[in-house]
C-alpha cells in the first residue's frame, strides 16, 4: 500500500496543489518567524561579542575604580564604561532622546569604529553615530533625560561612529564622550562597569578570581563571555516577546491550514471513492486503505514542509536584506538557521497534514465497497454533532460571556481576554449548528431575491453542513480576529485621550528639584512663550493634617487651575480641602468632614471635598498662606494653545530651554508627545497585525475554493441534468458563485459580529464602559470587512465554477 500511495502522489500531483499551498504558507510563516528571531539573536550577540572581544573580565559595584583594578596582578588595561539616558539637542536633528556612552582611552579596549574624525580626549568633545544626521563640527547640547540639571553642556562633534549591524543602534540617539564627561551628563543616573584586559599570565577564569578577591564588599567580577550573555539578555528580552506574539499568529495559521487540509483531502478522496472501493473489493482491508491514505498524507506533508522550510528561510533572508538596505536599526546582518527551526517546520507540516487527513480517511472507508462503487452523487446530510460537543460548546460560550462581563464590570483585562477566547471556542464548537442555520436563512432571502439560481445555491450550500461549517470556521477565525482588532483600536483611539487627560490633565508640568522653589520669573516667562494659553502655579509648604500626619499637597488659585486643565477635576474654593478617593481611604475621612490643617503659622479648619482618582491634595492658595509662612512655588501647570502636534512639541522645547535658564535642576514633563504618538502606534499595530492575520485569511480562502471544487465533483451528474433542462453555462457558474458567497458571507458576518462585541468589551475592560463611545465603532470598516470576505469567497470559487461550466451535459450525465 505504501507503493500505491507514492504512485498516487506521483501520478496525480495536481490534486495536491491546494493542500501543499496551505501547508507551505503555514510552515513558511513559522520558519520565517523562527529564523528572523534567531537571526536577531545571532546579530546582537555578534555585535556585543565585538564590543567585549578583548575583554577578559568585567567588574562593577560600589568602590570599584580604574586605579584599584590596575593594581591587580595580571591586569594589562582597564576601561571605565559609563552610560546614562540623555536628551540631545542639535541644529540638524532638534531634540532627541537616547544614551550617552563613554569611549575607552585605551585603544586596546575601545570597541567603537570611527567612520570619520577623531576620538574625544577631553570635555566639550563628543562622537555621534554616523546615521544620526549630525555632521562633524556641529554642536550638541546634552543633558540628563527629561531633566534640565546643571550638568547640561554643549559639546563639539569631533567624529562619527559606525554602528552598522550593532545592537547599539537600538534605543535612540547615541552620543559618545570621555568617562568624565558622560558622568557629568548623566549625573546620579549614570551606570558604570569596568572592562579589563589581562596580560596573558593566566586564564580568564584566573583573572576573574584575582579581581574578585581585590574588590570591596558588594562588588562583583564576571568573565567577558558572561558579560556578553548578560548584555544580550537585556537586548533580546523584547525580541523574545515579539517572537512569541508572531508565533501565536503562526498557530492561528496552522489551525486554519488544518481545516483546509481536512477539506482538501475530502475533495481528493471523494474523487477516488470508486477507486478505494475497488481496492476493498480485491482484498484490501479498511485498515490498509486508511494506512495508504496516511502514507499519502505523509508524502504531501513532507514535500510541502520541505518547500515551506525553504520558503521561510528565503523569506527571512529577503527581509534581512531589505531591512539592511533600508538601514533599519534592528540588527539582521547574520542569517541564522538553527536545526531546531528546520525540525520544527518539518514536524509542524507533516503532523498537521497527517492529523488533518485522518478524519477524511476514516470517512472514506466507512461505506461498504459495493455502495462506494455506485455512481458518485451528493446526498443531503442532516445537521448532527455529538452531545458532548454541544454541551462543551454551550458551556464554553456561557463561561466566556460571564468572564467577559466580569472583566468589563471590574475593568480587568485578563478575565475579559479569557472570556473572549472561551466565547470564540464555544462558537467554533457550535458552528456545526450555527452556520447551517444561518446559511439556510440567508439562502431563503437569496432565493426570493434572485429566483431559482439562488434557491439552488442555497440548497447546495446547506447540503453538506459539516463541510460548510468547517469551511466557514476557517474563514471566521481570520475575520473575527481582524474585526476585533479594528473595533478595539478604533474605540481605544476614542477612549484613550479622555483617560490620558484624567491621568495627565495638563499639557506640560514644570516641577522643582528637591527643596529649591521655582522662581516667579519662570512662571512669567512661560506665560509669554508663543503657543502657551495659560499657566498655573502650585505652591507647597510643610503641612500636617491633625490626627493623620504629613499632608503632601498644593495651594492653588482656582481660576488659574481651571484654565490649564484639559479635563474636569475637583478644584478647591476658600475653606475647602480636595483629596483623592485613595487619600480619603488612607486618612479615614469622607466628603463633608472637617479636617484641621496645621503649618508653622497656625491651623485652619477645612471642609473635605472628594476629588478624582490620582489627583494631588489641593487647597486654596489663601488658606495655605494662612497656615504656613512663605509658601514656595513647587510646580507650574501649563496649557498649550497650538493647532498641530509639531507646534506643541516646539513650544514644549522652548519651555524646556526657559526652565534650563531660570531654574537649573527643574524637571519638565510634556504630555503632548505621548498623545501625538498614540494614534501612530495604534495605526502601526493595526497594519502589522492585519498583515499577520491575512496569512490565515489567505489559507481560509483556499479552503473555500476546495469546498467548491468538491461541490462541483459531487454534483457532476446533477449539473449535467440542469444543463440538459436548459440552464446555461453562465447559470451553472452563477449558482456556484452564489453558493460560495453564501458560505463566505455568513462566516464574515459571524466574525464581524464577534469582533464588534469583543472589540468593544476589550476596550471597556481597560477604560471602563462609561468611556466607550459607540459612535467611535468603525461601522464603515466593518461593512468593508464583510464585503471583502464575501468578495474573496467569490474569487476563490471562480476557478471551480469555470470548470463546472466547461463540462458538457452528455459527459456529465454519463458519470
Amino acid at each position: 500500500m505504501r507503493g500505491l500511495a507514492i504512485a498516487q502522489a506521483r501520478a496525480h500531483a495536481g490534486r495536491y496543489v491546494a493542500s501543499i499551498v496551505a501547508v507551505v504558507i503555514a510552515v513558511g510563516y513559522i520558519v520565517a518567524t523562527l529564523t528572523l528571531s534567531s537571526t536577531v539573536d545571532a546579530s546582537i550577540s555578534k555585535s556585543l561579542a565585538s564590543q567585549y572581544e578583548t575583554t577578559d573580565a568585567v567588574a562593577s559595584g560600589p568602590g570599584v575604580s580604574v586605579a584599584l583594578l590596575e593594581s591587580v596582578p595580571g591586569v594589562r588595561a582597564v576601561a571605565e564604561d559609563v552610560s546614562g539616558s540623555v536628551r540631545v539637542v542639535s541644529a540638524a536633528t532638534g531634540a532627541a532622546y537616547g544614551e550617552a556612552l563613554s569611549v575607552a582611552p585605551s585603544a586596546e579596549l575601545r570597541w567603537e569604529k570611527l567612520a570619520e574624525g577623531v576620538v574625544p580626549t577631553g570635555p566639550g568633545q563628543a562622537l555621534v553615530s554616523a546615521d544620526s544626521g549630525i555632521p562633524v563640527g556641529a554642536d550638541v547640547t546634552v543633558t540628563a533625560a527629561n531633566s534640565t540639571d546643571a550638568a547640561t553642556s554643549t559639546a563639539r562633534v569631533v567624529g562619527l561612529v559606525d554602528l552598522e549591524g550593532s545592537a547599539q543602534r537600538l534605543g535612540g540617539m547615541k552620543v559618545f564622550a570621555t568617562p568624565e564627561q558622560v558622568s557629568l551628563w548623566a549625573g546620579e543616573s549614570a551606570t558604570r562597569e569596568f572592562r579589563i584586559a589581562g596580560d596573558g599570565s593566566g586564564t580568564s577564569a584566573d583573572l576573574v578570581d584575582r579581581v574578585s578577591s581585590a574588590l570591596p564588599a558588594g562588588s562583583t567580577a564576571i568573565s567577558g563571555e558572561s558579560a556578553i550573555e548578560a548584555a544580550a539578555a537585556q537586548y533580546l528580552g523584547g525580541t523574545d516577546i515579539l517572537s512569541t506574539v508572531l508565533l501565536a499568529f503562526g498557530a492561528i495559521a496552522v489551525v486554519v491550514a488544518a481545516l483546509v487540509i481536512a477539506n482538501t483531502f475530502a475533495v481528493l478522496l471523494a474523487a477516488r471513492t470508486q477507486e478505494l472501493a475497488l481496492l476493498r473489493c480485491i482484498g484490501a482491508t479498511a485498515k490498509q486503505v486508511r494506512r495508504s491514505i496516511r502514507a499519502e498524507a505523509a508524502v504531501v506533508g513532507v514535500i510541502a514542509s520541505v518547500i515551506g522550510v525553504g520558503l521561510g528561510i528565503g523569506l527571512a533572508w529577503l527581509i534581512g536584506a531589505v531591512a539592511t538596505a533600508a538601514d533599519v536599526p534592528v540588527p539582521l546582518s547574520t542569517l541564522s538557521v538553527t536545526p531546531v527551526t528546520v525540525l520544527v517546520g518539518l514536524a509542524v507540516g507533516i503532523v498537521m497534514t497527517m492529523v488533518a487527513a485522518s478524519a477524511p480517511g476514516r470517512a472514506a472507508t466507512r461505506l461498504s465497497p459495493m455502495a462506494a462503487l455506485a455512481p458518485l452523487e451528493s446526498k443531503p446530510e442532516r445537521v448532527q454533532d455529538s452531545v458532548v460537543r454541544r454541551v462543551l460548546g454551550i458551556a464554553a460560550l456561557l463561561a466566556g460571556i460571564a468572564m467577559t462581563v466580569l472583566g468589563v464590570s471590574g475593568q480587568q483585562v485578563l478575565p475579559a481576554t479569557i472570556g473572549g477566547l472561551l466565547s470564540f471556542l464555544g462558537i467554533a464548537a457550535l458552528a456545526g449548528r450555527i452556520v447551517p442555520a444561518l446559511v439556510n436563512k440567508a439562502g431563503g432571502l437569496l432565493a426570493r431575491a434572485i429566483g431559482p439560481v439562488g434557491g439552488l445555491a442555497a440548497g447546495n450550500a446547506g447540503r453538506n453542513p459539516r463541510r460548510t461549517s468547517a469551511t466557514a470556521v476557517a474563514l471566521l477565525i481570520g475575520v473575527a480576529l481582524t474585526s476585533t482588532l479594528v473595533v478595539g483600536i478604533a474605540t481605544v483611539k476614542a477612549a484613550a485621550p479622555g483617560a490620558m487627560d484624567s491621568q495627565f490633565p495638563v499639557d506640560v508640568m514644570v516641577s522643582g528639584s528637591g527643596s529649591a522653589p521655582l522662581p516667579d520669573a519662570l512662571g512669567t516667562g512661560i506665560g509669554q512663550v508663543d503657543g502657551v494659553r495659560a499657566v498655573a502655579g502650585l505652591e507647597d509648604a510643610d503641612l500636617v493634617l491633625d490626627g493623620h500626619g504629613d499632608l503632601p499637597g498644593y495651594g492653588v488659585d482656582a481660576a488659574q487651575v481651571k484654565d490649564v486643565l484639559r479635563t474636569d477635576i475637583s478644584v478647591p474654593g476658600p475653606g475647602q480641602l480636595v483629596l483623592s478617593p485613595s487619600t480619603l481611604t488612607d486618612f479615614g475621612l469622607g466628603a463633608g468632614d472637617t479636617a484641621t490643617v496645621r503649618g508653622d503659622r497656625g491651623s485652619i479648619n477645612l471642609s473635605v471635598v472628594e476629588g478624582v482618582k490620582g489627583q494631588p491634595a489641593l487647597l486654596d492658595r489663601g488658606d495655605l498662606a494662612a497656615a504656613a509662612t512663605l509658601p514656595a512655588t513647587d510646580a507650574y501647570w501649563v496649557r498649550l494653545d497650538t493647532e498641530t502636534d509639531d507646534q506643541a512639541l516646539a513650544t514644549t522645547d522652548r519651555i524646556i530651554e526657559l526652565a534650563r535658564q531660570e531654574a537649573p535642576g527643574s524637571d519638565v514633563q510634556g504630555m503632548t508627545e505621548m498623545r501625538s504618538t498614540l494614534d501612530s502606534i495604534l495605526d502601526t499595530m493595526l497594519m502589522v497585525v492585519a498583515g499577520l492575520l491575512s496569512v490565515a485569511v489567505l489559507i481560509a480562502l483556499i479552503g473555500v475554493g476546495n469546498t467548491m471544487a468538491l461541490s462541483v465533483l459531487e454534483r457532476r451528474r446533477e449539473s449535467g441534468l440542469l444543463r440538459a433542462l436548459g440552464m446555461t453555462k453562465k447559470g451553472i457558474r452563477a449558482m456556484l458563485i452564489w453558493e460560495a458567497l453564501l458560505v463566505a458571507g455568513v462566516a464574515s458576518v459571524i466574525g464581524v459580529v464577534f469582533g464588534l462585541v469583543f472589540g468593544v468589551a476589550g476596550t471597556a475592560s481597560v477604560f471602563g464602559i462609561d468611556d466607550i463611545a459607540l459612535g467611535a465603532v468603525p461601522w464603515v470598516q466593518l461593512v468593508a470587512i464583510t464585503l471583502i470576505g464575501g468578495i474573496c469567497g467569490v474569487i476563490a470559487s471562480l476557478l471551480p465554477a469555470r470548470r463546472a461550466g466547461m463540462v458538457s451535459p452528455v459527459r456529465a450525465l454519463a458519470g
